[in-house]
């Protein structure tokens, strides 16, 4: 009887994979992605590769998908100045232009149309000094759903530093996460 109620389960958590698109089971899986934050100023710096640190595929029990992005803080060195980088939710930075998001605004972009809803991100327990020099607690995991696997979503975050920070937005500054499905492997089961 085990045998069969183990069977039946692994064969409806399959249909359930078909159903929803996906070819994983339930279950967290691990998988390869780089984050590309690049501006071209300053003789081209890319923001993105060093505050990235883990990428995480997600298949709920209901087929839903979601990927979890993990960050830390990081530097750069412009010219001879090192700037402590950190993705910050909400900087002091006055009123972006118009047509572009408010700052620290959190998303991805589905076409021409920046999606927040159902993007959820956390801070860290630890701080890094923003262009005030005040300690802020920085995102250090970014989660957003998945409705159809993609090479690559355009993101929008604001990326803050000790000397100054810029939002990432589709037009502008594009945030450009690349994703390796065929890299995906398991974790844990659900």
């Amino acid at each position: 009887m085990k045998k069969f109620v183990s069977g039946a389960a692994l064969l409806a958590a399959g249909c359930m994979a078909l159903l929803c698109g996906c070819s994983q089971a339930p279950g967290t899986y691990a998988v390869d992605a780089t984050l590309s934050c690049y501006v071209a100023a300053m003789g081209g710096i890319e923001f993105g590769e060093p505050l990235m640190t883990d990428t995480e595929y997600t298949v709920a029990e209901d087929g839903t998908q979601t990927l979890t992005l993990y960050f830390t803080k990081s530097s750069v060195t412009i010219y001879s100045i090192t700037c402590y980088t950190f993705i910050d939710p909400s900087p002091d930075a006055g009123e972006p232009e118009e047509g572009q998001p408010a700052y620290g605004t959190i998303g991805y972009y589905a076409g021409d149309t920046l999606v927040t809803d159902g993007v959820t991100y956390t801070l860290s327990e630890d701080t890094a000094p923003n262009n005030l020099q005040e300690e802020v607690h920085y995102v250090d995991s970014i989660t957003f759903p998945i409705t159809e696997k993609t090479e690559t979503y355009t993101l929008t975050l604001y990326i803050n530093s000790n000397v100054m920070g810029t939002q990432f937005t589709k037009d502008k500054y594009p945030a450009t996460l690349t994703v390796d499905w065929d890299s995906v492997t398991a974790k844990e089961a659900a």
